[in-house]
C-alpha cells in the first residue's frame, strides 16, 4: 500500500491511501448564488444538524432531485390508468387530475 506523507496544521503524519480507492466517487465543485433569507435558511439546518452548509445544500437538492423524478413517475402512472380506463367518470377524473399536474391550480 502507497503510503503518504501528508500536514495537517504543524504535524506531520503519514496516511494510507484510504479515500483513493476506486470507490470513492469523484467530486465537482459548483459555485451557487442564493438569496439571503434561503441562505439564512441553510445556515440555521447546518448549525442545528452539525453539518457544513455544503451537506445541507447536497442533501436539499437530492430531495428535490427524488421529489421531481416521483412527480415524473406519478404523471406516467396516471396517463396509464387513462388509457386503461373504461368509464367516462374515470376517465374524466384521471383527465382532470393529470390537467392540475400540468397546469397547476
Amino acid at each position: 500500500m502507497k503510503n503518504n506523507l501528508v500536514r495537517s496544521g504543524a504535524s506531520w503524519c503519514i496516511m494510507e491511501a484510504m479515500a483513493t480507492s476506486g470507490s470513492a466517487k469523484k467530486l465537482v465543485r459548483r459555485s451557487v448564488s442564493l438569496r439571503p433569507e434561503i441562505n439564512s435558511k441553510v445556515q440555521v439546518l447546518a448549525k442545528r444538524e452539525r453539518r457544513s452548509a455544503n451537506q445541507i445544500l447536497e442533501k436539499l437538492i437530492e430531495a428535490g432531485l427524488e421529489i421531481q423524478e416521483n412527480e415524473k413517475r406519478r404523471f406516467f402512472e396516471l396517463a396509464e390508468r387513462l388509457i386503461a380506463a373504461t368509464s367516462r367518470s374515470e376517465r374524466e377524473h384521471l383527465k382532470e387530475e393529470l390537467a392540475r399536474k400540468t397546469f397547476g391550480a
